[in-house]
């Protein structure tokens, strides 16, 4: 097993603390470990080769450092270069949070976020497949068990990377998901729907008839078209994989029920917001409302990291 350092300079202020603290209560991260020191973990595959990413802080927030090891057995020159680049995009560290702070700080509920979150950028799921999938999963039901489901399914086809004496798990192949029988899911407490998007969507993925890569290049309505012409494929989870598997910074999935609760209580509506009461609100953070959303997010899980533990830190999220 070869190791590789890589010393990372993100744009400053980045605070590493609170992208591991979103990690921490999403229940999107499913294949991330974060130790009780800060340091960062995930299997990843590149160019067929399966790899440990490491990262750990090693700066502050306003002279930001971060420390990437890879661990794997192929980590040559290409490899290397991939996986920091994989790392800058998922964790956004060549963004600059000036104009976003700019542009958004004229909404007085929204910059009291600004000034909590300080050094705060969007944290992507690292595959934008992964994204489509854990979306697929979530519709409808609660996070607790879209978060079982999405063990389940790393569990039945996924596969697992040795490093010393622990072992990552890795994301389901896109032909290993489109390989599986629809009993197989039902028997891990799937409904028969669901498991007919998750097998079809990946065979399309897998066809080339589902590009996700060509869509970061494709205007909002276009991409938007593309991926609901797909069945399964609503607007939601449309806008969830373009946010947070594209990294769009103005596309908000404004009818999801998270979103739309923490919005609600935060503009004083005393009732969840609608759909179309988020989207007006959000024209405040207009061409940044994907990162006002993830802002939000984060306020959400530590609003309910709060109600199940009654405090925050390492051991309890």
């Amino acid at each position: 097993m070869q190791r590789v350092q890589v010393e990372l300079l993100p744009v400053a202020p980045y605070n590493f603390d609170q992208a591991l603290t979103y990690l921490r209560t999403s229940p999107s991260a499913v294949l991330e470990n974060i130790s009780e020191d800060g340091t960062y973990c995930r299997a990843v595959t590149i160019n067929g080769s399966d790899m440990l990413i490491s990262i750990r802080s090693t700066g502050t927030v306003e002279v930001p450092h971060l420390t990437l090891e890879i661990y794997g057995r192929q980590v040559n020159s290409v490899a290397t270069a991939h996986v920091a680049q994989l790392v800058r995009r998922i964790f956004s560290l060549d963004e600059d949070l000036a104009l976003f702070k700019a542009s958004c700080s004229q909404d007085l509920v929204f910059r009291n976020l600004l000034e909590r979150f300080y050094g705060l950028r969007p944290v992507l799921i690292a595959d934008p497949y992964e994204s489509l999938l854990w979306a697929i999963i979530g519709q409808q039901i609660n996070v607790a068990f879209a978060y079982k489901l999405k063990l389940a399914l790393v569990n039945l086809c996924g596969q697992r990377l040795c490093v010393g004496n622990r072992e990552y798990p890795i994301l389901p192949r896109v032909q290993d998901v489109a390989a599986l029988d629809k009993q197989m899911l039902r028997a891990c407490q799937f409904s028969s729907q669901k498991a007919t998007y998750l097998i079809s969507l990946s065979r399309a993925v897998e066809s080339g008839r589902l590009n996700l890569e060509a869509l970061r290049t494709l205007p909002y309505d276009e991409a938007m078209a593309t991926l609901t012409g797909f069945k399964g494929v609503g607007r939601w989870t449309a806008e969830y994989v373009l946010m947070r598997g594209l990294g769009a910074p103005d596309i908000i999935p404004a009818a999801d029920l998270g979103l739309r609760a923490i919005i609600g209580r935060a503009y004083g509506l005393g009732r969840t917001a609608s759909e179309v009461e988020v989207r007006s609100l959000a024209e405040a953070w207009s061409n940044w409302r994907g990162w006002a959303s993830f802002y939000w997010w984060l306020e959400l899980q530590l609003e309910k990291c709060m109600e199940t533990h009654g405090f925050i830190n390492s051991s309890n999220i």
